[in-house]
This record gives C-alpha cells, structure tokens and sequence, in this order.
C-alpha cells in the first residue's frame, strides 16, 4: 500500500534530501525533522520512523523510548554510522531494526516494506481512508486512527466495500442487514451518514448517494494527503 506517513528524523541535511526524495518517489509521505524538536507532536500521525542514532541534543535511542513510552505500536528502523555490536544491540532492543551507515536505499526500502506488511498487514486505500479487508478494519489518514464503528456500521461498510463500485438499493441493504426484522428503508439512511461523518465523508464522495437508486462506495478517485 502506498501513501504510509514515514517520520525521517535525520541531521545531516545532504542525507536527509536524498532519503526524502528517494522515500516519495517511492509513494510515501515523509515528514523530515533534523532533531528531536517537534517529533512527540507529529509521531501520532506516523506509521513509521527512521531514527537517526547520533542527533544534537536528544540522541535516536532517548526519542525512540520517549516514542515507545506513549504506548503507540510505530515500529523504528535505527540508521547509524556506529557498526560495533552494542550500538547494534541497543538500537534492537529499543526499535526494530538497525542498519549501519552507509547503506544501500533498496535495502532499506526492502526492509520497510516487509516491516509494513509484517506490522499493518495489507491495506487499501482510497482516498484517505486505509481498509483491511481481511481484519474488517479502517484508518483514516494514519494507520493510529482506527476508526470506531458500531457492531451494524462496520456490517454496512464492508458490504459496500465488498461491491464497490455498484449500486446497492435500500432493499439490498435490508435483505443482507435484517432480513426478516422491520423493514424500515430510512435505517439505511441514518447509518451511512454515521458512517460518513466518521470517515470524513460528509460530502458523500466516497459514499455516493445515487438518488432513486442506492448507494455506491467509490474507489475511482483516489488520492495521497
């Protein structure tokens, strides 16, 4: 899945402009700091990091406990230019992974990439919504912010996910929701906008209204924030 939000915290400049560029040629978003400043604001929108051991100020290491003691499951892959075993030790105690200065970018992509999947599992995304299919799960703009649906919406969600792109009626919605149980058409009216506002969709972009006709969840247009 494209789109991950990568928190690169990186001091040397000329590094940094490399590694950002090659990250978003490769589809994701990359929120660039040279030190420790700022990091604690902006980590609960992350996905990941790539931490940096030798920093002014607050080293890698300090950050990452700092990152963990928040309680946020965001692994962190330790890029050093210390090679000897305890640096190595201590970088995969604290985060995930180490890799040693210099590095080749295919294998840090590589490593992230499975590290992703390992972690988050397989998404889709559209728009700013992130879907695991599988687990019955949705993000929003992060994969920190699951988002809360009742027990029906998620069951309404999903059945429009799995036959996106075509229009469901009402009466479709009422035969797979409740079956023999009141038949009231306006119910289906009140949880998709529940379900709308919950995954900032009040315009129904995403959820389309086709009057006279039913509703469809759109995949066509899609975008990266």
């Amino acid at each position: 899945m494209r789109g991950y939000n990568i928190l690169m915290v990186e001091d040397d400049v000329v590094i940094g402009d490399i590694l950002q560029k090659i990250l978003q040629r490769e589809g994701y978003n990359v929120c660039w700091k040279t030190n420790g400043s700022g990091v604690i604001q902006v980590i609960r929108e992350m996905d990941m990091v790539i931490m940096d051991v030798m920093l002014p100020g607050e080293d890698g290491y300090q950050l990452s406990k700092r990152i963990k003691q928040l309680g946020l499951q965001i692994p962190i892959i330790f890029l050093s230019a210390r090679s000897d075993m305890e640096s190595k030790l201590q970088g995969l105690t604290i985060g995930e992974d180490y890799m040693v200065k210099p590095y080749d970018p295919r294998e840090l992509l590589l490593r992230m990439k499975k590290m992703l999947e390992q972690h988050y599992g397989t998404f889709t995304q559209i728009n700013h919504v992130y879907i695991d299919a599988e687990r019955r799960r949705v993000f929003l703009t992060s994969l920190q912010h699951e988002v809360d649906f009742t027990a029906i919406e998620r069951k309404i969600f999903f059945y429009l996910y799995d036959n996106r792109d075509r229009i469901l009626t009402k009466d479709q919605f009422l035969d797979y929701l409740w079956q023999l149980e009141d038949r009231n058409p306006n119910i289906v009216n009140v949880h998709i906008k529940k379900i709308r506002a919950k995954i900032k969709d009040n315009e129904g972009i995403m959820i389309q209204n086709l009057y006279g006709e039913g509703y469809r969840l759109n995949t066509y247009n899609k975008k990266c924030n």
